[in-house]
């Protein structure tokens, strides 16, 4: 199987193919959200004190009710489409060959959205509170190259070889996040921040302490030795306690489902914002330093041993368009190890975040502002931003930004707030390429909402020329 370039056309039964892989790379993974790069720039919308608490809002009270915020995203580190896909005749078209060339010895694949449920912000003298509550999904893949070089080059070109996947690590977690905030503000200085409850509710986690595939000289075949473990919390089963979704639809279990508190976890965020002067500020933050502790239907699979193994070669088979049978080959890769199944409570940890934002004040409905911002996750993911934000007219807010973000240098990112009355509409995306050369683009950010805001902390003012 040692092919140097093979294209894939990607009708109605190779989707199915592109489904099951999904599933495969997504059945485990962790609260590790990316940086929203444009966010901290909109200081006058509420979910911008997610990021930094010291945000200085304009109006005195914010509103949020359910469903009227929603947040997605999708980055990729590994590759950059243009260079693995092609388009013809309405066929999209992908060269497994020139999809290893990209990858690098380790990369990233990222999914994660949050839905506001709620918020309540009021200020009180020279100070900000707040009560909010949202729903965060985060879906996580960390994988080596030779993950898919060994079946897109066959096993003939690491014949004798020990190929380690130890780095193959997956997390979903969704949970449920209850915030408590303050800020104060203070003529130079503003210090704020929020503590949060934390309420688990599913969660897939596979971190291996060792995964090695040996190529057998003489047959070609995948040996593996594993020490390693699949940590599940909150998965619904049937009754014999194995996992089965058939009735998740049910009014009862959905109930019990989103009250149940006992996989509880907490976190924290805090920032500071320095006023040089009326014009020029300086803020530090950081956010998502917590945890949560799995205790409800918890299942530990210990993956430990050596044995013969398929699951490569059915990555492969996706790869150069066979058909498999999904029911076997998961049955396949079940009884590739051997299982013991223990009910212990693990803990998996939110990666923390921060942002280091200067902002000037050019006019009085202009400013020009830069950050710094990362995540850490056993390693610093950073970004750089620039932006420039423009007040038209008394009710509407426009902002523009360029970043450095994930092996990308062409991040443009667009935002506007319209309030028409006491509704404030705003939407935000880190990078309008995707509307432009989707090919172009490692990742996507967008974020839609509406909050009710009252009272003006100062009267709105026009342009300097009005």
């Amino acid at each position: 199987m040692d092919v140097q370039s093979v294209t894939l056309k990607i009708k109605n039964r190779q989707m199915k193919r592109i489904t099951y892989l999904i599933l495969l790379l997504t059945i485990g993974f962790q609260a590790k959200a990316q940086p929203e790069l444009t966010l901290p720039f909109m200081r006058d919308i509420f979910q911008a004190s997610y990021i930094n608490p010291t945000v200085m809002p304009e109006h005195t009270f914010s509103l949020g009710i359910p469903g009227t915020s929603v947040f997605g995203q999708i980055i990729t580190n590994g590759f950059l489409p243009n260079n693995i896909f092609q388009f013809r005749n309405d066929t999209m078209r992908l060269s497994p060959s020139s999809l290893l060339a990209e990858l690098k010895d380790k990369n990233l694949i990222y999914a994660g959205e949050n839905v506001d449920l709620f918020h309540l912000r009021k200020k009180v003298l020279n100070g900000y509170y707040w009560f909010a509550i949202r729903q965060n999904l985060n879906v996580t893949l960390y994988y080596p190259k030779d993950f898919f070089g060994l079946a897109i080059q066959g096993n003939g070109a690491y014949i004798g070889n020990s190929l380690d996947f130890s780095n193959l690590k997956t997390d979903v977690t969704l949970y449920n996040e209850f915030t408590f905030g303050m800020m104060k503000e203070y003529p130079r200085w503003a210090f704020g921040g929020r503590i949060s409850l934390l309420q688990g509710l599913s969660n897939v986690h596979f971190d291996p302490e060792m995964l090695k595939i040996q190529i057998d000289d003489d047959m070609y075949g995948h040996v593996a030795h594993a020490d390693a473990k699949l940590y599940t919390a909150g998965i619904p089963k049937n009754g014999e306690g194995e996992p089965s979704f058939d009735h998740i639809d049910s009014f009862s279990w959905m109930s019990n489902y989103l009250t149940n508190f006992k996989n509880k976890g907490f976190a924290l965020s805090g920032g500071v914002t320095y006023k040089y002067d009326d014009k020029t500020r300086l803020s530090f933050s950081f956010y998502d330093l917590g945890f949560i502790t799995w205790k409800d239907s918890v299942q530990t699979y210990t993956l430990k041993g050596t044995t013969d193994f398929d699951g490569f070669n059915i990555l492969g088979d996706w790869l150069y368009g066979t058909d498999f049978d999904i029911d076997t080959m998961i049955q396949n890769m079940e009884d590739d190890f051997t299982r013991d199944t223990v009910f212990t409570k693990y803990r998996t940890w939110l990666n923390p975040k921060f942002n280091l934002t200067a902002s000037y004040d050019i006019a009085r409905r202009t400013s020009v502002g830069f950050s710094f911002s990362g995540m850490y996750n056993k390693k610093l993911y950073p970004a750089l931003t620039i932006g420039l934000q423009q007040g038209v007219g008394r009710f509407f807010n426009l902002i523009a930004t360029a970043s450095i973000n994930h092996r990308s240098y062409n991040n443009l990112g667009l935002g506007f707030m319209i309030k028409p009355g006491p509704v404030q509409i705003f939407v935000i995306a880190d990078n309008i390429n995707l509307a432009i050369n989707p090919l172009y683009t490692t990742n996507v950010n967008v974020r839609v909402g509406l909050n009710w805001v009252f009272g003006r902390v100062k009267q709105p003012e026009g342009m300097p020329f009005k």
